[in-house]
């Protein structure tokens, strides 16, 4: 209840001559007034794309590589070749489970005195290994993936257009924030546990959640999804098929389905493929994946659980501020 509200039932069950002269009472505000929105941007990174990842560039132990890109991994991790050409040691005490898409693995941890992108610097790490699901060959190479373990620290702008990523501080935000001059829309998210950011979507005019992950190259349904959506195992017999290969190194088969209808935000897809497979997608029925990132201006806001975006025709000729 404002103030002037409270001072007008006071004077109704108060006397008339005291509310009819003089100065109103003093009357305490509820609260502090509520704190200004903040922006603070720490980092603006270059990225690009490379068989379909998002590759960012980093130094590991201030030897320069570059890492992809991953929203969907809980963990950042190391490439196993990389671990051996920049002879990391071991980390005896420490293992870490990897989620992939085909199933669980527990790997060894690498010792990583420094771990640098941007400007924004991480120190004395213990970080998981693994095997990349593709080794291209790029100069510098491939590290491994920078996952939402790191990301997560920030509201992440992702401009792939304008080959940008920026990493922002936001503080006491709510709303539409974003300092964007140009037409956009706002999806609200879910976080689940740890750094898992989740989205609904809808699919042929029924809700299903996307886990936002740009790791994952394609946008992916899971097979138990389909179903539910009337997609039948001997109708995806009739669609294109194709094999992919989780962090978990497990080969997974999939096939592209023919969807009617895919709707973002404000954003509507008719007759859209989309990859459907036998993944573990745990808290989502969808992985949102970086074919969406890639044409897009997209603010994932892991502050005020949104996500931003600016559709592919508007992202290409804007890149303010």
């Amino acid at each position: 209840m404002s103030v002037l509200v409270r001072l007008g039932l006071l004077c109704l069950v108060g006397s008339l001559a005291a509310c009819a002269g003089g100065a109103p009472p003093s009357v305490e505000a509820d609260s502090a007034a509520p704190a200004t929105c903040k922006l603070e941007r720490e980092a603006d990174i270059p990225v690009k794309v490379s068989d379909g990842g998002l590759l960012v560039p980093a130094l590991i132990n201030q030897t320069p590589v570059q890492l992809q890109v991953d929203t969907g991994a809980t963990g950042s991790m190391l490439d196993q070749l990389t671990v051996a050409r920049l002879a990391l040691p071991a980390d005896a005490r420490r293992t870490t489970t990897l989620h992939g898409t085909g199933g669980d693995v527990v790997t060894l941890n690498a010792r990583v005195l420094s771990l640098e992108v941007g400007g924004e610097q991480w120190q004395s790490l213990s970080m998981a290994t693994g095997r990349l699901l593709r080794r291209t060959q790029e100069d510098p190479p491939v590290a491994g993936l920078l996952g939402a373990d790191r990301l997560a620290s920030f509201d992440v702008e992702l401009d792939v257009p304008h080959g940008r990523m920026v990493l922002w501080n936001v503080s006491h935000c709510s709303g539409d924030f974003v300092p964007w001059t140009v037409s956009h829309y706002a999806v609200p998210l879910v976080r689940h546990i740890p750094n898992r950011m989740v989205a609904e979507v809808a699919v042929n005019g029924q809700p299903v959640s996307a886990l936002i992950d740009w790791g994952a190259r394609n946008t992916v349904m899971t097979g138990g999804v389909a179903n539910t959506l009337g997609i039948t195992p001997a109708m995806l017999m009739h669609d294109r098929t194709g094999t992919s290969w989780g962090i978990d190194q497990n080969r997974t088969s999939f096939w592209v389905h023919p969807f009617d209808e895919l709707r973002i935000g404000r954003e509507v897809f008719h007759h859209v493929g989309i990859q459907v497979a036998d993944v573990h997608a745990q808290e989502a029925g969808m992985l949102l994946g970086a074919d969406y990132a890639r044409t897009r201006r997209i603010w994932l806001s892991y502050a005020t659980r949104q996500m931003f975006v600016v559709p592919p025709r508007l992202a290409t000729a804007d890149a303010s501020p």
